[in-house]
């Protein structure tokens, strides 16, 4: 088998490296499966209207978790969506995009709100942007992560955004 010098000397390099962190008693970090994260239906849409004449829409999300150390782990959600434009015009806007993080039992361990900025010059009625962001930072006890756990996103509404929400859920769906 043909092996190139570089390659040998990485070899080396890692097992040595394996080695020494072996000898020096350092304790394996444990393994955590990522919670699966979701898009609250009722939180996919946010509309604007007035002066504000758009409408944005998250469509998808991940995450990705690493832990730091024996007792927490990091997360970076990332996020896509579209920011559509109801008129012509120049659109500058502030999304807020919550975060929960729930149990099987669907009880909130926690919740915070971050900000996604977003621009759009529109020609026409119906021109849209996508987007895609990365929230990274989100640190949580190790603890607290269970098999169960979700992350659960949306935008963050008002009583009547939300409520505007699922009355065009029900429509589109034909209650």
């Amino acid at each position: 088998m043909f092996m190139s010098k570089i390659t040998k000397t990485f070899l080396l390099v890692t097992l040595m490296g394996t080695l020494l962190s072996a000898c020096a008693g350092e304790e394996p970090l444990p393994y955590v499966a990522c919670p699966k994260p979701f898009i609250l239906a009722d939180g996919e849409r946010l509309v604007r209207s007035a002066e504000q004449n758009w409408t944005a829409e998250l469509n998808w999300v991940d995450l990705a978790c690493e832990v730091k150390d024996a007792s927490r782990i990091e997360m970076a959600l990332f996020l896509s969506g579209r920011f559509y434009a109801n008129s012509a015009g120049t659109y500058n806007a502030t999304l807020p995009i919550f975060i929960a993080y729930i149990t099987a039992d669907d009880e909130v361990m926690s919740r915070m709100t971050q900000n996604i900025s977003v621009t759009l010059k529109a020609d026409k009625s119906g021109d849209f942007i996508g987007f895609k962001k990365m929230i990274n930072g989100l640190d949580i006890q190790l603890d607290s992560v269970s098999p169960d756990m979700q992350v659960i996103v949306g935008f963050e509404l008002s009583a009547g955004e939300l409520a505007s929400n699922i009355s065009e859920k029900k429509r589109r769906l034909g209650y």
